[in-house]
């Protein structure tokens, strides 16, 4: 029986060593492996599946550190969407809710980096005796008579000690024995008031979990986890620096372009932000995904959301992240003749997160997917536009920008042509080919590949 029960023990460690080594060697290949990025859509709590990623995965909030001595830093961030589903303006709504929830996780990575902290805090005790003083009683009016003015300066001077520490309290129609339960005969006043600062060039930072639907209590919420390591600002830095040479990932068996097509509704729907994802010779790819409402004007959707999707790719290249948190906890606690006491809590929390991006120039970067689809929650009409940018895409750029940069000085050169007034033009040919109206709709005239 003993030997029964060793042998079970060894399968079982040997079954944890496994599944150890199994995990390690995914998160390893997180940051960069796109099929380990999660976007999820779905009527259950958002925050929920964010714990269940975490631990399917393998990792933890916070600093994780690899076998070989590297680390990366893992946060997240939650936010409500504060108009409702079938508001008009829910999608902008949701948009700010998700830029909420990356302030938010990125805040405290910059916290981890670095804080500065100030605290100070302090405890008063008092007593009263709750007693008017006789020059009181002498400022009053004269014409009343002597029982009436001692009556009514008592119940005056009782009211202007209460109003001190009750600025509503209205002592009409109330009898001393009523004033004398208001009055305390002690006092403690505690204080505390903390300070934090922090402030982190958080370049490279992306999100690899996104998430949305109804919490716990039914609001929508949005749900966004995100990730920075040392190695995602060398693929942050070769955007906009051409002498830098990215870093090398996982080849691909499917292009980018497939895997986007293969991507269903949902998984559009459900994806925010931007991605690091790996081509077939295992380069980097930039993919940034900007969704906007698909009603109204077209040309308004496009611009729109390739507004949004630029906007996450300046983030992603140079975000400096500024958090600042003010505590201050005020505690009055008032014990009165009667035995009874009151707690009054005029404490005070406040934080303010800041995020700006430098100018930077970026080369290559362009839709490679456009798509409209309905919100699988909402039933709403989106666009979902998701730009690209690869060290090809780049390079190819340079190349162009550089060729219509000399096309421009030779017009500038010629003025527009002017300098060859006089000279032998060339004939023209009269030979133009058309075309067959097309019943089903219109298509206007296109461009040969060997005509560029």
């Amino acid at each position: 029986m003993k030997v029964i029960i060793n042998t079970l023990k060894t399968i079982f460690l040997l079954t944890i060593f496994s599944s150890s080594l199994a995990e390690v060697q995914e998160v390893d290949s997180l940051q960069y492996d796109d099929e380990n990025h999660v976007s999820i859509v779905s009527p259950t709590d958002p925050e929920l599946k964010w714990q269940k990623y975490l631990l399917e995965k393998g990792i933890q909030e916070g600093a994780n550190e690899r076998s070989d001595g590297t680390v990366f830093f893992i946060s997240y961030g939650a936010s409500i969407v504060s108009k409702p589903l079938d508001d008009k303006g829910w999608m902008g709504s949701r948009t700010l809710a998700y830029t909420q929830a990356v302030l938010d996780a990125k805040s405290t990575m910059a916290e981890f980096l670095s804080v500065e902290l100030q605290s100070n805090r302090s405890l008063l005790l008092e007593s009263f005796g709750n007693e008017a003083a006789p020059p009181l009683v002498e400022a009053m009016q004269k014409p009343l008579s002597i029982m009436d003015k001692a009556s009514k300066l008592t119940g005056l001077a009782l009211d202007n000690e209460i109003k001190k520490f009750d600025a509503d309290w209205d002592g009409t129609n109330k009898t001393d024995t009523e004033r004398d339960v208001r009055l305390a005969d002690q006092r403690s006043l505690i204080t505390l008031d903390l300070s934090s600062k922090s402030r982190a060039f958080l370049q490279g930072t992306t999100p690899i979990f996104t998430a949305e639907g109804p919490d716990d209590e039914g609001q929508y919420t949005v749900v966004v986890g995100i990730v920075w390591s040392p190695r995602s600002t060398l693929v942050a830095e070769s955007i906009y620096n051409p002498t830098v040479a990215p870093p090398r990932g996982p080849k691909k068996l499917l292009s980018v372009q497939d895997r986007l097509n293969a991507l269903s509704d949902e998984e559009l729907a459900g994806s925010l932000g931007l991605r690091i994802w790996w081509d077939q010779d295992g380069l980097p790819v930039i993919i940034s995904f900007g969704q906007v409402s698909g009603k109204g004007n077209k040309t308004l959707a496009k611009k729109n959301s390739t507004s949004i999707a630029f906007l996450q790719v300046t983030q992603f290249i140079s975000e400096q992240i500024e958090s600042e948190n003010f505590y201050a906890a005020n505690q009055d606690t008032r014990y009165y003749e009667d035995g009874s006491y009151e707690a009054f809590d005029d404490g005070k929390f406040q934080s303010a997160i800041r995020g700006g991006s430098k100018l930077v120039l970026v080369q290559g970067l362009g839709t490679i997917h456009y798509k409209k689809i309905y919100h699988p929650i909402t039933n709403k009409k989106i666009v979902v536009n998701v730009m690209a940018w690869s060290p090809a895409s780049n390079k190819l750029a340079r190349k162009l920008k550089s060729l219509s940069d000399d096309q421009e000085t030779k017009m500038d050169a010629t003025k527009g042509g002017k300098v060859f007034v006089g000279s032998k033009e060339s004939e023209s040919s009269d030979d133009i080919s058309g075309g067959k109206v097309a019943t089903t709709g219109l298509e206007g005239v296109s461009s040969d590949p060997d005509d560029f």
